[in-house]
């Protein structure tokens, strides 16, 4: 009854995320403005770290800063948004570097894989990017939807009904870095034009012009976490502070939190990349 249930649920919030991504024009209106800002300030931040980067002429450190300046490009702005809300609860509680590392290692095995496939698989090109990269977009906004109700608990994981007791110890055992991990993975597919040009257009020709080029996507994904890891860092001084002690306590309160912002930064991912 519990799986039926959770697969009715399941069933209802993506026809739901469906009409609205299709019917929505005040959602439209408002996702499209949160484009145009992440638009307007990668405008400014691109030419100070491009021109930073020039001038080091650092290869490694030119990787990083292609990453950096990746966390900025438009299409970050939901996933990175997500993440800060996912992540944040374990910084007030003073425990979460070790899932940060979690999902940047995520972000960069997905980046990894993607180099080795356009270098080793398509010998370097990619002629449509988009038949690739549009399905993912397309998903990532149910995806974080769903996330959402399950942090909610409004539904549980299909993994969840099947997985014996002794995974899920063993899950709780690794200090839940499989979630982040996870996340980070998926996360990594995120791409638009600007990060596509960022990563293979300017990365992958670095990568193979140094000999140690296959640390770069590691690299990438460092810098594409440093706006995040920095914002982290805020909200593990604030769990320190006295005002805000009490935070540790309503641990559950604050993952559901994280929960609607799910919900919500997925239900104006979908409405804007649906709409495009």
């Amino acid at each position: 009854m519990g799986m039926r249930r959770g697969l009715l649920a399941l069933g209802l919030a993506v026809l739901g995320l469906v009409g609205l991504a299709l019917g929505s024009g005040l959602l439209e209106e408002v996702s499209r403005s949160l484009y145009r800002t992440a638009n307007t300030l990668y405008a400014l931040l691109a030419p100070w770290v491009d021109g930073l980067r020039r001038e080091v002429g650092v290869p490694w450190l030119s990787a990083f800063l292609l990453g950096v300046l990746a966390a900025f490009a438009p299409c970050q702005i939901t996933t990175g948004a997500s993440a800060l809300a996912y992540l944040a609860p374990s910084a007030l509680e003073g425990r979460v570097w070790p899932r940060f590392l979690a999902f940047l290692l995520g972000k960069a095995f997905t980046y990894l894989v993607l180099a080795g496939v356009v270098l080793f698989v398509l010998g370097g090109t990619l002629d449509n990017p988009g038949a690739i990269f549009r399905p993912v977009r397309l998903a990532l906004g149910p995806f974080m939807v769903l996330v959402g109700l399950g942090l909610l608990g409004v539904v549980r994981w299909p993994l969840a009904w099947a997985a014996p007791e002794s995974w899920v110890a063993r899950v709780g055992a690794w200090g839940g870095l499989v979630g982040p991990l996870a996340l980070g993975g998926v996360y990594g597919l995120a791409f638009c034009p600007t990060l596509f040009w960022l990563f293979f257009g300017l990365l992958l020709p670095l990568a193979l012009a140094s000999s140690f080029g296959f640390l770069f996507p590691l690299l990438f994904a460092l810098g594409t976490g440093f706006p995040l890891g920095f914002l982290l860092l805020l909200f593990t001084r604030m769990g320190r502070g006295q005002a805000l002690k009490g935070m540790r306590l309503v641990g559950s309160h604050l993952l559901r939190g994280a929960g609607a912002v799910f919900v919500a930064l997925g239900m104006l991912d979908t409405v804007l990349y649906w709409n495009l």
